[in-house]
């Protein structure tokens, strides 16, 4: 009975590390520009399409994100992911991030540029970070940076 769950232990630890061992990293193949961009009284708020493809034989489950939407030296909000993503072997998905700006972040904003602001000038925004998940217990780690021009005059 025991060499029969060592053998187990032992097939399953290789199988893991014969996984990680060929993990190739995630490709981000398209980002789209900031849409559905809607700004009011409390900030920004909008969403960013990014296109991912998985090379590796093995689904890969994406479910938080470390993104930083900044405008300039303003940090200016954060990018969530909306929900978990499932993305399977050599398949490619669409993950929807949400972009908000934090509260104050647009009056700081117009203040260090106002003059642009008055001359009608687009906003410099920038999100930059990653978008991380699992799979077989392994923490994978995908990078994304997207700048985008934006007019805070609707």
């Amino acid at each position: 009975m025991k060499s029969n769950f060592h053998v187990f232990t032992i097939l399953a630890i290789l199988a893991i590390l014969t996984l990680t061992g060929c993990y190739r990293q995630l490709e981000v193949i398209n980002v789209e520009n900031f849409s559905e961009v809607t700004i009011g009284l409390k900030g920004l708020r909008s969403n960013l399409d990014v296109k991912i493809y998985n090379p590796n034989l093995y689904p890969i489950e994406l479910n938080e994100t470390q993104i930083t939407l900044r405008v300039r030296d303003v940090e200016a909000g954060y990018v969530s992911l909306s929900e978990i993503v499932k993305i399977g072997a050599r398949d490619t998905a669409t993950i929807r991030l949400h972009v908000i700006t934090r509260e104050g972040a647009i009056a700081e904003i117009l203040k260090n540029d106002v003059f642009n602001f008055l001359k009608g000038a687009e906003v410099p925004f920038s999100a930059s970070g990653v978008v991380s998940g699992k799979s077989w217990g392994v923490k994978i780690e995908v990078p994304l940076e997207h700048s985008q021009n934006i007019s805070l005059r609707n």
